[in-house]
């Protein structure tokens, strides 16, 4: 049923372009737009169930663990174990969902429809991760990931628009093995090898030739910097001025470091809101699906 595609096309390219323009101009992204996001894409994913495929209750018991997933990225609950005690609230909140999901494979794990569901769980784990390892710098980043994840749980067809790549039996195949939101999240990771070639486009024009910082960013007056969107590469430490190309974060120190040595200019990389890469992936993905097949 190609018309729940097009649902799916046009919330996800709703809420992705308000959190783009959101990102853009304060780089911050209410939680409140994701969590109605993927109260709706639940509910799509519901109908469809329902409606379409037709299938058992058991297989509506995967919405459990998928809420509980979703809501840790939101919440700030109580941790499991601290100080000396064991809260059992937060244990049966997290033991349940595991249960439940063990049940469902060990009665539904010859079913192919199922593991397209659990890939849903994968990706929202996944996104997590990548969040704990600095590889998605932003919450927003994560939680656009997670909700895209349960919006997208199948390959997305559209007669005439999408499928461009692989059929659609093969599509079914992938969405266990390589499911759709990660097809955005690597054709977004691909955008954004854009902006190396553009900041080394832009130094050449200004003649600020210092390789490798000319791929990473550019170099802006100290006194602009703390009312940017950027991150200094450079600082002083131990009265050496250091550099380093991947800045994680603001500190205060090291722009003063710079003050104090009387530094008018200094190299900088952009913050860049890579939101706006998984707006634009998600409607280059809706059209070629996995690029990387197309080098296949």
């Amino acid at each position: 049923m190609w018309e729940l595609s097009l649902v799916r096309l046009i919330v996800g390219v709703l809420f992705l372009f308000v959190a783009s323009l959101k990102d853009l101009i304060s780089r911050r992204v209410p939680d409140e737009l994701w969590i109605i996001m993927g109260v709706i894409a639940m509910g799509i994913l519901g109908a469809e169930l329902l409606l379409v495929r037709e299938v058992s209750w058991k297989y509506f018991l995967i919405f459990i663990p998928i809420v509980v997933v979703f809501s840790e990225a939101f919440i700030e609950r109580p941790p499991v174990y601290s100080d000396g005690k064991l809260n059992p609230f937060v244990l049966v909140w997290l033991t349940i969902p595991l249960i439940i999901f063990i049940y469902l494979v060990g009665i539904l794990g010859d079913d192919l429809l199922f593991w397209s569901l659990a890939m849903i769980l994968a990706v929202m784990l996944f996104s997590f991760l990548l969040y704990f390892f600095y590889i998605l710098h932003g919450g927003a980043d994560a939680k656009a990931v997670i909700t895209l994840a349960i919006l997208f749980p199948f390959y997305p067809y559209i007669p005439g628009m999408t499928h461009r790549a692989i059929s659609p039996q093969m599509a079914t195949v992938m969405e266990v093995f390589f499911p759709f939101t990660l097809v955005v999240l690597l054709n977004a990771s691909i955008i954004m090898l854009v902006f190396p070639v553009a900041h080394f486009i832009l130094n050449i024009y200004r003649r600020d030739i210092d390789i490798p910082k000319m791929f990473f960013g550019y170099k802006k007056r100290i006194s602009e910097v703390e009312d940017s969107f950027v991150w200094p590469m450079q600082y002083y430490k131990d009265g050496r001025l250091k550099t380093e190309l991947l800045p994680k974060s603001e500190n205060e120190e090291r722009i003063r470091s710079l003050k104090d040595h009387k530094i008018e200019t200094v190299w900088v990389t952009p913050k860049i809101p890579f939101i706006v890469p998984i707006f634009l992936s998600l409607i280059i993905s809706l059209l070629i699906g996995n690029s990387i097949l197309y080098l296949i």
